[in-house]
C-alpha cells in the first residue's frame, strides 16, 4: 500500500535562491519551469535532457550527481529514472542539510512533497493528498482550473428593494444562494422598510438574474454593480437614501448585517474591503452634507397646525418637551401616563388612553416601549404622531413617524435638493481623487 505522511502547508521563498534538480525528463521538467517561475536559480544536474529544457533559465551540468552538487542549495529535487541515484541525492542532501524532495518511491523519506499547483490571475491553489494519490490531486487541480474558467473574477453587486421585505427565512436565502456558482460573499441587509443583498460575484452570474431570483423580492427593485453599486453602498451609509435625508442610524443596521455575514462565514475579503471603502466614503460625504442639516425639534414639527387639545403619551423626556411646546402656543394638554404622572398636568393612566384621545386634536406618542400601544386602527381617523423608536403606533393610517415629519421638513425647506447636491459633489471629488491615486 502507497504509505501517507502528514503534511504542513507553506509557500518556499526562493527568489533569489539556487535551487538543484536532478534529472531531465519530464518530471523534472515541470519541477525545473516551476522552480524558475518562483524566482530561483535552477541548476540542472543530467548527462541528457530533454530538449524543452533549452527554453528554461537553467544552468546546466551535463553528467551524473555527485554529493558536492547540493553544496549552496536552498532545495533539492531528486528525479530521474533509477531509484538508486534518487536515494544517494536524498542522502548527500540530508547530510548537507538541504530539503529534498524524491519524486519516487523514495517520496516519504524525504522532507517535503509538491502540490498539484494552478496558478490563477496571482491566485496560487495547491492540492495534495498527503502522498495518497497524486492522480486525485491532479484531477481535482483540473476540476478547479474548469471551474474557475467560468467565471470571472467578482464585483461589487446591490440588489434590493426601499419598500418590501424578502419572505425568505435567512437560513433558507443562504442554502439557495449556497449553490451558485460564482458568487464569492455576501451580506443581507433587512431593516423594517428595506431589503437589499450586497455581494461579491462574477458578472456572469450578475447577469444571470439568479440572485434575484434567488431573493424573491415583491414589487419595484434596484439593481447596481461595479463602481455604481460602490456610490450606492456610500448614499446608503450617508444616509443619503433613507426616508429622511440625513438620517444615520442605517450605519448600525449595514454594520450588524456585515458582522452576521462575517459570523457565518458568508463575506469574502474583497466584499468587506468593499465595505470598508464605502463607509469610508461616506464618512466624508457626510461631513459635507451636516451643516446642511437643520436642526429641528421634533415635537415642534408634530405641533404645527394644531388647534385644539393635544394627547401626549409619555412622560419622558420627549414627552415632557411636546408639552411644554403645547403650553407655548397656548393649547391644552392630557398626558398619558405609564408609570407616574407629571406634577400641574392633567394626566390619565395609559389604560385609558380611548377616553383621552375623544375629541382631541391629536395625538403625540412619545413612549419608551418594546411593543406598539396604539393601533390606527382604532383612532378613528385622530391625527397621530409617532415619536417612538420603537414604534408606538400599529398601522400607517393618519400616523406620522419620526422619518416622515423631518423628510416633509426638509422637503419643504428646500434642503432636500440641496443637500443632495453637496452629497454628490463630495462623492465626484471622492472618485476623482481614488482615479488618481488607485
Amino acid at each position: 500500500m502507497r504509505p501517507t505522511r502528514k503534511t504542513f502547508p507553506a509557500n518556499l521563498l526562493l527568489e533569489g535562491t539556487t535551487a538543484l534538480v536532478v534529472g531531465g525528463g519530464r518530471v523534472g521538467l515541470r519541477k525545473a519551469r516551476a522552480l524558475a517561475e518562483a524566482g530561483a536559480a535552477v541548476r540542472l544536474v543530467c548527462p541528457d535532457a530533454l530538449p524543452e529544457f533549452d527554453a528554461l533559465p537553467v544552468t546546466r551540468v551535463r553528467r551524473c550527481f555527485v554529493p558536492a552538487d547540493v553544496a549552496g542549495c536552498s532545495v533539492a529535487i531528486a528525479c530521474t529514472d533509477d531509484k538508486h541515484v534518487n536515494r544517494a541525492i536524498l542522502e548527500a542532501a540530508r547530510a548537507a542539510r538541504v530539503p529534498c524532495c524524491c519524486a519516487d518511491g523514495h517520496w516519504a523519506e524525504g522532507d517535503f512533497i509538491v502540490p498539484a499547483v494552478l496558478r490563477v490571475e496571482g491566485v496560487t491553489l495547491a492540492v495534495s493528498t498527503d502522498g495518497r494519490s497524486c492522480r486525485t490531486a491532479k484531477e481535482v487541480r483540473e476540476g478547479l482550473a474548469r471551474s474557475l474558467a467560468r467565471v470571472s473574477p467578482g464585483i461589487l453587486y446591490v440588489y434590493g428593494s426601499e419598500t418590501a421585505a424578502s419572505p425568505l427565512p435567512i437560513a433558507e436565502f443562504a442554502a439557495r444562494l449556497g449553490f451558485l456558482n460564482g458568487l464569492y460573499g455576501w451580506a443581507l441587509l433587512r431593516t423594517c422598510n428595506r431589503t437589499e443583498l450586497i455581494a461579491w460575484a462574477a458578472p456572469e452570474l450578475i447577469a444571470s438574474d439568479l440572485l434575484a431570483h434567488a431573493l424573491h423580492l415583491p414589487g419595484e427593485t434596484h439593481a447596481w454593480q461595479g463602481e455604481e453599486a460602490l456610490r450606492y453602498l456610500t448614499m446608503v451609509l450617508a444616509g443619503m437614501r433613507a426616508r429622511m435625508v440625513g438620517e444615520f442610524h442605517v450605519v448600525g443596521q449595514v454594520r450588524d448585517a456585515f458582522e452576521e455575514a462575517r459570523a457565518r462565514g458568508w463575506a469574502c475579503s474583497h466584499l468587506l474591503d468593499a465595505y470598508a471603502e464605502a463607509l469610508r466614503r461616506a464618512q466624508r460625504v457626510r461631513a459635507a452634507v451636516d451643516p446642511l442639516l437643520p436642526h429641528v425639534e421634533v415635537e415642534a414639527l408634530a405641533l404645527e397646525g394644531a388647534k385644539g387639545r393635544v394627547v401626549v403619551a409619555g412622560t419622558g423626556k420627549l414627552g415632557r418637551a411636546a408639552v411644554a411646546r403645547a403650553h407655548a402656543l397656548g393649547l391644552p394638554v392630557t398626558v398619558l401616563y405609564h408609570a407616574r404622572p407629571l406634577d400641574g398636568e392633567e394626566c390619565l393612566p395609559l389604560t385609558e388612553w380611548r377616553r383621552a384621545v375623544a375629541g382631541a386634536d391629536r395625538l403625540v406618542a412619545a413612549l419608551s416601549a418594546p411593543e406598539p400601544v396604539f393601533d390606527a386602527a382604532e383612532l378613528g381617523g385622530l391625527p397621530a404622531y409617532d415619536l417612538g423608536a420603537p414604534r408606538n403606533i400599529r398601522g400607517d393610517a393618519g400616523v406620522r413617524d419620526l422619518d416622515a415629519l423631518r423628510g416633509d421638513y426638509l422637503r419643504r425647506t428646500g434642503a432636500v435638493a440641496a443637500i443632495r447636491a453637496a452629497a454628490d459633489r463630495a462623492y465626484a471629488a471622492i472618485a476623482l481623487e481614488s482615479e488618481a491615486h488607485p
